[in-house]
């Protein structure tokens, strides 16, 4: 039971929302067994209570995976209380259930119940808003006073570590190192009998920390306990806060009294967090503000608090004061300031200052710009002490000040640089911790400055000198300082520092050991290339990061160095695709890659990419810099790329399917531009010197389809569908470019053999979905382009190679993919025969001059007409059943597996609404009844149909089915009767598979014009001779045409051929014959407005 109910956690936690939306009441039903009844009576049945527990808890934490994925994100909706009043129901179950069982004190129970009792809290929890399940809220309050009404039973909290405010870490306890990684696991403290974290929780750390039990259960008490609390009214609220501040004054001369006050920190965070999520605090009473500063300020006067309690109080102050009004702010704001005159215990005195500060971050502002001279002075005064814990707080409080104080702080600066220099200046202000808070002091005045740092200025001048000395100790916090500070130069001063300078001082930093390091030169080079593009292209940093991505471990990082080559790739390639082109080349083709770099290091003096000074960062000692210890002089005429380390190792396979992906955005990339893509006009433009760079995509052409034929044909599976992709782009971006040296051909037939030999490739037995998918859209292009340039061969050997599948196609499988992905591929070769069929039909109705290529395909396509027919309207029906939405009620077996199921059928709506009209016009074409004989003579066929054979044999419900569909179609299309709830997609775009292809009667914007040639199709001699029309059928469709809103010479078309074809007994119908002339009054109407 146990396992099975992980089983069901994980499946709800991990699989699709739509893929049990049908069956999610069946699933409510699994808790009810459990949860619903008395209690007593249930557990009157159980012999072995403890483990009886330990299934529930497991239930109880399938029950908050099942409230995550469906409950959560509707509860505000008006369908919320659908799915969670049984919710409700369940947890209260649970609840009662506790209650019983905490009454019997059992013994060897406590800690399968307190397991029990931490799960149902959580499951609490994980509904967001406590409101919901008001009707609780005494039975959990009850529960969750226990850490304050019995202090010395429970264990201190430990969740200060993630409430408090980690913008302030550095002033301890737990101050993070270079890594976080190594952060983690020096962290590591996991309890004897916690549970471990599952795989499929929101946010799971990369090493594990179970805690204890008893841990967790206080956890989630005093969490509860505090969102509980924001939700009482005003005389419940101060009933809970007396007994937080009783507990708190009796507990005192307890040994059990630190872990009381982290309790009551963590208790009143989660409630002002809470109070302020819920928009509550606006009514509350100036008695309520005032006991909880009173708790906070009763906490920072122990003198024997931690770190992190100290942190917990000044951030409840700060929360306390965003949650009342400015009068409240303003003087809780003065009162601090007072206390600070006359300063008594230094330790106070520090968590008073960063009570100021947090204030001013959390309701700074307005509200406190006339306080903010005053604050800065005092927190000045404070930074200059010799107390360095007093000195290092105040110099945090000042950094919180300046960030929230904007505008109001400008008239301070001044008097900020000389505090930040003359605290370096004393030897004994060492530490690496002052010398991180100065950097962060700094580059909070650089985001306030602005412009007003221009490149010239005293105050330009002072910051970098501070940022230099900084960063000449080489620590880890002050580089990342100094890296900082480039970042918000290129934010708020652009005009500061020239771009050059910036890439050249980051650019090493992208190999720095620390992650830190490397994720703000990165993001800082992609500010540079979005605020300076036309500057960045020139830098070269393409294979720096290139390099710097195939090294990198952190998954955040390198997620951010693929978006900024990407950035990067869109801002420089209009301007030179060939460069791109050669970078990439190297990147996806090259076994390896060796970089001979000592030569820069010797000569430069460069000793480590973790090493910098002042001059590498903000360029030459001018602008009144102040020159630092170092005087080497990096040779910067070298390209940076020889700035770094020797490398000579494999590429990552990663890496050059990145690259690979970057060659399939190139023809994207180099925009609209015509030249790019029309051989004359880049010759033309060349010639006259129009453009600053003469830099064409179209002159790499061959280099181009060359790199792409080879990642489709390499031998990285996993690349060749990349490559694949690319071609097929290529045909879209190149397939109308003319060759200027042969008229009358285009470029790409010079690259037919490629072309065909990557769909040889690509479309194999052994190819996996993406290939094949991919090698199916190229085919269908190249069939439907003049690549193929007359050769009869390469076309009847492209035709053969996707009729191949057709005869597997009912029992493809791909076991390790998503049954939309069998689907997907189904459709896909559907349309490429389809494309093929109606690409052809372009020829043979012009009767003359049909090329003998396509010529040759009329037969081949009559001998798999019978096989695609079925498929064809298979994939029709299930079509319509989709968008209909009876696809959950088929009784029948679909052609596309899986479409019951709504993920695969939204998935599969998405391919099909782009290509249902091309298979409807397909399956159409020189159809037949299927009881049309084959006897009939050569010039009947000839005579009657197009290619002078007839193709699909239908059925007569097959083609009452298509009849029905086109003529819903024509009224579909008409606004006054579009059906809401038919989510048809009518306006075809075509370009998605066919480029340019123009199929007749689709390249009409009008639909009701796509269906046209279909009824053309379906009113042959052949139909009306076999009874397949019958007058109603036909009067109902001539009745349609006076209101569909189509063009007027299809529409003739159509009428004259029903007119002509129609058995005479049609004419002695007086409604057939009124509503025949009544359309022939209304296309001569439109005739004559014509003209």
């Amino acid at each position: 039971r146990e396992a099975g109910w992980l089983l069901l956690a994980s499946l709800l936690a991990s699989m699709p929302k739509e893929e049990l939306e049908d069956q999610v009441f069946d699933v409510l039903l699994l808790w009810a067994s459990p949860f619903t009844g008395n209690p007593e009576s249930y557990l009157s049945h159980i012999q072995d209570w403890a483990s009886e527990l330990r299934v529930l808890s497991v239930a109880i934490e399938a029950l908050t995976a099942f409230i995550r994925s469906f409950v959560s994100p509707i509860i505000a909706t008006a369908n919320g209380g659908i799915l969670l009043n049984p919710v409700l129901a369940y947890l209260g179950g649970a609840l009662s259930l506790i209650s019983s069982l905490s009454t019997k004190q059992l013994p060897n129970l406590k800690s399968a119940l307190n397991l029990f009792t931490t799960r149902t809290l959580m499951a609490y929890q994980s509904l967001s808003n406590p409101v919901v399940y008001q009707s609780e809220h005494e039975q959990m309050l009850q529960l969750c006073s226990s850490p304050f009404s019995d202090p010395s039973g429970w264990e201190e909290s430990s969740c200060l570590k993630f409430l408090l405010d980690k913008r302030d870490a550095s002033l301890g306890p737990w101050i993070p190192g270079r890594d976080s990684f190594e952060d983690e696991l020096r962290a590591f403290d996991g309890g004897v009998d916690g549970f471990l974290p599952c795989v499929w929780d929101d946010e799971i750390s990369n090493f594990p920390q179970p805690e204890s039990v008893s841990k967790m259960l206080v956890n989630q008490m005093l969490l509860c306990y505090g969102s509980i609390f924001a939700c009482q009214d005003n005389t419940a609220k101060i009933r809970l806060l007396n007994n937080i501040d009783q507990c708190l004054k009796a507990g005192k001369k307890y040994s059990w009294y630190m872990f009381l006050v982290s309790n009551a920190c963590v208790a009143l965070l989660s409630g002002l967090k809470e109070l302020l999520t819920l928009r509550g605090a606006q009514s509350l009473p100036t008695d309520i503000f005032s006991m909880i500063q009173s708790i906070f300020k009763g906490i920072l006067g122990e003198s024997e608090i931690s770190t992190a309690q100290r942190r917990a109080a000044c951030e409840g102050l700060g929360l306390l004061a965003r949650t009342g009004n400015d009068i409240f702010t303003a003087r809780m704001a003065r009162s601090l300031l007072g206390e600070l005159v006359t300063p008594v215990d230094l330790s106070y005195a520090a968590s008073v200052a960063l009570s100021l500060g947090c204030i001013h971050r959390t309701a700074g502002g307005m509200a406190l710009s006339t306080l903010v001279t005053l604050t800065v002075n005092s927190l000045s005064h404070l930074s200059k002490s010799s107390n360095s814990n007093l000195q290092l707080w105040s110099l945090h409080a000042l950094l919180l000040t300046i960030e929230a104080a904007g505008l109001s702080y400008v008239s301070q600066v001044q008097g900020t640089l000389f505090l930040a220099m003359e605290i370096l200046l004393l030897e004994e202000n060492g530490y690496v911790d002052f010398r991180q808070e100065i950097g962060h002091l700094i580059n909070a005045i650089v985001a306030v400055l602005g412009p007003e740092l221009a490149p010239g200025s005293i105050f330009f001048s002072r910051c970098k000198s501070v940022i230099a000395e900084i960063s000449s100790s080489n620590e880890t916090a002050t580089l990342l300082e100094s890296v900082r500070f480039a970042q918000q130069l290129v934010l708020f001063a652009p005009q500061a520092v020239p771009v050059h300078s910036h890439v050249r001082s980051l650019v090493p930093t992208l190999f720095s050991r620390q992650p830190s390091h490397r994720y703000l030169a990165v993001s800082t080079l992609r500010h540079l290339i979005e605020r300076d593009p036309a500057a960045m292209i020139n830098e070269n940093i393409e294979e720096n990061l290139f390099s710097m991505l195939d090294g990198e471990t952190d998954s955040e990082i390198a997620t951010l160095v693929r978006a900024t080559i990407i950035r990067l790739l869109y801002t420089s390639c209009p301007l030179h695709p060939s460069r791109w082109l050669a970078v990439l080349r190297n990147m996806v083709l090259a076994t390896s890659v060796t970089r001979n770099m000592s030569e820069g290091l010797t000569s430069s003096g460069y000793d480590s990419v973790d090493s910098t000074h002042e001059n590498d960062v903000y360029g030459e000692d001018d602008d009144n810099m102040i020159s630092g210890p170092k005087q080497e002089q990096v040779n910067w005429s070298a390209p940076i790329s020889s700035q770094f380390s020797r490398r000579n190792k494999h590429l990552r396979y990663r890496t050059r399917v990145f690259a690979a992906e970057c060659v399939s955005h190139v023809p994207v990339a180099v925009g609209t531009e015509p030249a790019h893509f029309d051989l004359l006009l880049a010759r033309s433009a060349i010639a006259k010197g129009t453009y600053l760079s003469n830099d064409w995509l179209v002159l790499k052409l061959q280099e181009l389809v060359s790199l792409s034929y080879q990642i489709s044909t390499g031998q990285f599976e996993g690349m060749q569908p990349i490559g694949v992709q690319l071609l097929c782009l290529i045909m879209d971006k190149f397939g109308m470019t003319v060759d200027p040296e042969f008229p009358g051909h285009i470029l790409l037939e010079q690259f037919q053999a490629q072309l065909v030999s990557a769909v040889k490739t690509a479309i194999s037995t052994t190819s996996g979905p993406l290939l094949l998918e991919a090698g199916l859209e190229l085919a269908t292009k190249v069939m439907t382009s003049s690549v193929i340039g007359g050769d009869k061969v390469a076309l009847n050997r492209l035709f053969l190679l996707i009729s191949r599948p057709l005869s597997d196609i009912e029992d493809l499988f791909y076991p390790s993919f998503a049954d939309w992905v069998v689907c997907k591929i189904k459709v896909r070769l559907l349309t490429a025969h389809a494309a093929v069929k109606c690409y052809t039909y372009q020829f043979l109705r012009a009767k003359e001059n049909v090329p003998d290529e396509h010529q040759q395909l009329a037969p081949l396509l009559a001998n798999s007409s019978t096989l695609l027919g079925k498929y064809w309207v298979g994939a029709l029906k299930d079509y319509f059943s989709i968008i209909f939405g009876l696809h959950s009620r088929i009784n029948h077996k679909p052609f596309l597996d899986g479409i019951q199921s709504l993920l695969v059928s939204l998935k599969v709506q998405k391919y099909l609404d782009e290509v249902w009209a091309l298979i409807l016009q397909a399956t159409a074409l020189d159809a037949a009844p299927v009881e049309f004989g084959a006897d009939d003579s050569e010039d009947v066929h000839e005579h009657m149909f197009i290619s002078g054979r007839s193709m699909v044999k239908l059925e007569q419900s097959d083609f009452q089915f298509l009849w029905g569909l086109s003529v819903l179609v024509l009224f579909h299309s008409h606004q006054s009767t579009v059906n809401g709830s038919v989510k048809m997609k009518l306006d075809c775009s075509k370009e998605n598979f066919f480029s340019n292809i123009v199929f007749y009667g689709l390249d009409n914007p009008r639909p009701c014009d796509q269906v046209l040639p279909v009824l053309l199709s379906l009113t042959t001699e052949a139909f009306f001779s076999k009874d397949f029309l019958s007058v109603d059928i036909c009067q109902e469709l001539l009745q349609a045409l006076i209101y569909a809103d189509c063009s007027g010479a299809p529409v003739v078309s159509l009428f004259s051929k029903i007119i002509r074809l129609c058995p005479d007994k049609f004419f002695e119908e007086e409604d057939f014959v009124f509503v025949a002339l009544e359309l022939y009054s209304h296309c001569l109407a439109m005739v004559l407005r014509r003209y």
